[in-house]
């Protein structure tokens, strides 16, 4: 500091208008100019010193040397990450490598025409193109897909052909009407007393019974439909409708363990047919009271 005074204070006329003022800053700069020899040679000695005497003096001053080069480096890190972070500022050490994508293993996802049957053949023309992509049917939404129009698509499944639907029963059968409601699902909605009689010639007893029945299964259901709606499980899209379709034809606890199986134990009803068939039924809107 007193250098740096000095320095500012210092006139280039030497002070030649007082003597005693030059006279004294001669002398001060003649000790100053032995101060730095002698500790040039005082320098020297004191190394030589702790060398003999002291080298763990050394070690700390090496040490302490490290550990301000790593504060400031560490600093300067640290600020060229929030500068990067502030300004958004992308940093690529290495030239990025473009990932290569196995685009046979990326399904293709595929909206359903609402038959089985044409589903199927479009798969079959997806195959013809993509060999190796995995094909998956979804069902989109519709506004018309109401209750309403999911019964009658049930009914297309169940008791198709039939000149009168409600009178569709094999014989000896214990599926009965328009929806092949069986034994069990007339116990459900307390309709075990009706005989067949009085069930193939009240079409509105039928259709009252199919809503109570779909009520039932969705209380049954509920968690797994909560779990399991919206997800693809080996292929298959899951939706609330689909899955209470599938429980129609094959019960709650085939149903309920397809869904757990990850869509792998398909069950099949007593025609022999899967059940995955009625997960077609996806993505109508009931309208149950939840």
């Amino acid at each position: 500091m007193w250098k740096k005074i000095n320095s500012i204070l210092k006139d280039k006329n030497e002070y030649h208008l007082d003597p005693e003022l030059k006279r004294d800053s001669e002398i001060a700069e003649e000790l100053f100019q032995n101060t730095i020899k002698y500790q040039k040679y005082l320098i020297p000695k004191k190394i030589k010193y702790f060398f003999q005497h002291d080298k763990k003096f050394f070690l700390r001053l090496i040490l302490r040397f490290f550990l301000k080069l790593f504060g400031v480096l560490l600093g300067i890190l640290l600020i060229s990450i929030l500068i990067i972070n502030i300004f958004n500022i992308d940093v690529n050490i290495h030239k990025a490598v473009k990932p290569i994508i196995d685009y046979t293993k990326t399904p293709i996802f595929i909206p359903s025409s609402g038959n089985i049957n044409q589903d199927s053949l479009i798969i079959l023309e997806y195959k013809k193109v993509f060999k190796y992509a995995d094909c998956i049917i979804f069902y989109p939404k519709d506004r018309n897909k109401d209750y309403n129009k999911w019964a009658q698509d049930l009914h297309g499944i169940e008791s198709n052909g039939w000149v009168d639907p409600y009178e569709a029963r094999r014989e000896g059968s214990q599926y009965w009407g328009k929806y092949q409601m069986g034994t069990l699902a007339r116990k459900e909605v307390g309709l075990s007393d009706v005989s067949w009689e009085q069930w193939k010639t009240n079409p509105d007893l039928q259709e009252a019974a199919l809503k109570m029945w779909v009520n039932v299964l969705y209380k049954y259901l509920e968690n797994d439909i909560k779990k399991y709606d919206g997800q693809f499980l080996n292929g298959w899209a899951i939706t609330e409708s689909g899955i209470i379709a599938m429980a129609h034809n094959v019960g709650v606890y085939a149903t309920i363990q397809f869904l757990n199986s990850g869509g792998k134990d398909v069950p099949t009803d007593g025609s022999g047919k899967d059940a995955t068939r009625f997960l077609i039924l996806g993505n109508y809107d009931l309208n149950i009271a939840k």
